[in-house]
């Protein structure tokens, strides 16, 4: 009898040693983070990057950085590099699908998550790029009919349309969106530019505004929309060096740090509006959601944040100038 007791207590006592072991090492596991970037010279990227690796710190996540400047090597060269770290998961963000698809593909075991581009196998975290569009087409509309009496001669769109089809989606959504309001306007007045120049963005756009300006003379009413807001600074450079205020409107997309300061300092006649992206709250969003997936649960393969125009009239309730 007493030797069943005692077998019976070595017995639950191992299976408490055991049980509590394997909670501690649950306990202790650390999860490691690499994060492929584009720059951080680029505000919208750095702004995505402190972000979410304050919030990866944070939540006891380990980060691991590099950059690629939307080079396609580079983007390689980072990913094989994370996985010799043996990564849990990594954050992508150089918008080159063909790339991080194939290494997806060959790396089944690393979580990835693709921001602001889709890729096959890969999780999303980023901008709903459609519905981004459609809230700055149909803001475009109501502005283009106040103040304009309905008439538009053209919406010339300069961006990344190598960058893959959400990045198309994006500038398609303004398009979408006028047209809610105005379904007459047709397609063959929408001119599409590529603008792929990294950091040469603001210089691409300015040169696209003015050459299509001298290529259309007898267009008196129109609109640029770009895919980001330094796009919408080159813009917005080219239409005041040419003295044409009264014939542009500019919506853009980010509503960041260039938006906010140009709004700020009475630019907004001109810039009527940048969808906010909110990439200083990038890791706030991502971060839980991240976690959820490492811990094996079931959860959405996307996840936006929420979007709205910023325009002259709500700049100080989200972003008050400094």
């Amino acid at each position: 009898m007493k030797k069943n007791i005692i077998l019976s207590i070595i017995a639950w006592s191992f299976f408490n040693f055991f049980s509590v072991s394997v909670l501690a090492a649950e306990q202790k596991k650390v999860f490691t983070l690499g994060i492929s970037n584009y720059m951080d010279s680029f505000e919208f990227s750095w702004k995505v990057h402190n972000n979410i690796e304050e919030w990866a710190a944070k939540n006891g996540i380990k980060t691991i950085y590099a950059e690629a400047e939307m080079e396609p090597e580079r983007v390689k060269a980072n990913l094989d590099t994370f996985a010799l770290q043996e990564v849990d998961a990594i954050f992508e963000f150089n918008w080159i699908p063909a790339v991080t698809e194939k290494w997806v593909k060959d790396n089944p075991d690393i979580v990835m998550v693709t921001g602001d581009y889709i890729v096959d196998g890969a999780y999303y975290f980023g901008a709903n790029q459609y519905v981004a569009g459609l809230i700055l087409g149909r803001h475009l509309a109501k502005e283009v009919k106040e103040k304009w009496n309905g008439e538009l001669d053209a919406m010339v769109f300069a961006a990344c349309y190598t960058c893959g089809e959400l990045l198309i989606q994006r500038m398609d959504g303004i398009r979408d969106g006028y047209k809610e309001t105005f379904p007459e306007f047709s397609d063959d007045l929408v001119f599409r530019f590529e603008n792929s120049g990294g950091e040469g963005q603001i210089v691409n756009t300015k040169k696209i505004v003015t050459d299509f300006v001298t290529g259309h003379p007898n267009m008196n009413r129109i609109v640029v929309g770009t895919n980001n807001d330094e796009g919408g600074l080159g813009a917005l450079s080219a239409i005041e060096g040419m003295g044409m205020k009264e014939n542009f409107f500019i919506v853009s997309h980010g509503g960041d740090t260039p938006f906010q300061e140009k709004i700020h300092a009475g630019k907004g006649d001109v810039w009527i509006g940048s969808v906010a992206y909110m990439p200083e709250r990038y890791g706030e969003f991502m971060i839980p959601w991240l976690l959820d997936i490492l811990n094996g649960k079931d959860v959405p393969r996307e996840m936006s944040p929420e979007h709205f125009i910023l325009t002259t009239d709500n700049i100080n309730q989200y972003y008050p100038k400094k």
